[in-house]
């Protein structure tokens, strides 16, 4: 027999909204000199350049300071696009990276986070340090002690932060460069230091500094990192060429390339490839392609893979995949939580139970593999979890990330027939 309805289209169901899923959330915390308009650590949301200007934030204050303040939010909007959620944060001109990313009181980078709504995903932390004759900053090994010493710091406040369900990816203003590549500490190699959240920025729009005097030309762009973190998929490296270009000619920027020591990349050409090889983030232009593109995605940490294939987050992508995911899956089984489920005569959960809590996660998962932002995640629950006594379900999450083609390695002949 025939329906007589003939035809019967009904209306698919629609998944989470991954709309909601807000991965361009940002944070800025800058020292300064003081804003007529704007408290220190006072936490305000920016959607654009021109909130920023309602608290004095203008080019004429960093021009008279001589200071880098609007330049920071400038470049993040110009690479990230007005209408992004930027929450910031001035502090005291005499804080250090070292003071903000400690945050012993919690009233700096950590009230930034949590005044953010534990929203925000990466963050980029600024210095405009007092030029102090008297106690003047000297770097040992090529980095200022302030820098390399607030490398281990952001990575525990980063913890803090996976720890209070607000993972976020650090970006350090790695200032005043100050020796060669073959000196300089190797990031991927700190002792005793696995610093997976953080990354080091010491690129800087080198015609841009030449305006500036003093330390202030020493400065890195880390605002301008920040924007292109924001406005990249979670697994795309930063670095990536064909879509993230540094150099605007209309606005003049980017169009010289250098490092936070005031130097042109072409002037320290031979030492670019230590820098990349140390896991330093900088500025980068390639023969045969117009345009600045950030070196990589590299973070204060080796390369780790284990004996069962399990590998460490030793590029912002492969940490912000990771923070994504854990922030979904959150969500997803929150509402599960102090639920009433059966169990079976052994007193554990069903195997139907089971499969039906897996595919919550599995359903994630899938989502984020059609929109090619893994390659592939498994949810698995172990069948002993005893929700009788210890009421805990134990459950394993593994996630495949995507591949980057970090570089092309080809051979060329001339051929007398083909």
């Amino acid at each position: 027999m025939a329906n007589l309805d003939a035809v019967n289209i009904k209306k698919g169901k629609i998944g989470a909204n991954r709309l909601d899923n807000k991965r361009s959330v940002s944070a800025l915390v800058v020292s300064s000199p003081v804003l007529p308009l704007l408290d220190f650590k006072k936490t305000v949301q920016l959607y654009g350049l021109f909130d920023a200007e309602q608290y004095g934030i203008v080019e004429a204050f960093d021009t008279t300071n001589n200071v880098n303040v609007y330049r920071h939010i400038r470049e993040f909007y110009r690479m990230a696009g007005e209408g992004t959620e930027l929450n910031f944060m001035v502090v005291a001109q005499s804080e250090t990276l070292q003071t903000i990313t400690e945050d012993t009181a919690g009233d700096k980078l950590k009230r930034l986070l949590i005044d953010a709504d534990f929203k925000v995903r990466q963050v980029a932390v600024a210095l405009n340090p007092i030029d102090d004759e008297e106690n003047p900053l000297v770097p040992v090994d090529g980095l200022v002690p302030d820098v390399f010493a607030a490398i281990p710091l952001a990575q525990g406040l980063a913890e803090w932060a996976y720890s209070q369900f607000m993972p976020t990816h650090i970006f350090l203003e790695g200032y005043q460069l100050g020796g060669l590549a073959s000196v300089v500490p190797d990031l991927r190699d700190i002792e005793n230091v696995e610093a997976t959240k953080v990354t080091m920025v010491i690129g800087q729009d080198w015609q841009y500094a030449e305006t500036k005097t003093g330390i202030a030309q020493k400065f890195a762009d880390v605002g301008t990192v920040l924007g292109v973190c924001a406005s990249a998929a979670i697994n795309q490296n930063i670095g990536d060429n064909e879509a993230f270009n540094l150099m605007d000619a209309t606005k003049s920027a980017w169009m010289v390339p250098g490092l936070s020591s005031h130097e042109k990349n072409k002037d320290v050409y031979q030492q670019l490839q230590t820098f990349e090889n140390k896991g330093y983030v900088f500025g980068l232009s390639y023969a045969g392609l117009a345009g600045i593109r950030i070196n990589n995605d590299h973070v204060c940490a080796p390369i780790i893979i284990d004996s069962e294939g399990n590998i460490n987050e030793h590029t912002i992508a492969y940490g912000r995949v990771m923070d994504d995911c854990a922030r979904q899956l959150r969500t997803a089984y929150l509402p599960k939580v102090k639920k009433t489920y059966a169990v079976n005569a052994e007193g554990k959960l069903p195997t139907g139970i089971r499969v039906g809590l897996e595919t919550i996660g599995d359903t994630i998962f899938t989502d984020m593999r059609n929109a090619v932002e893994i390659s592939k995640g498994k949810t698995t629950i172990d069948p002993e979890s005893d929700l009788l006594i210890a009421k805990e379900l134990k459950v394993n999450f593994n996630v495949q990330p995507t591949g980057t083609l970090g570089y092309l390695n080809g051979t060329i002949n001339l051929k007398s027939k083909q």
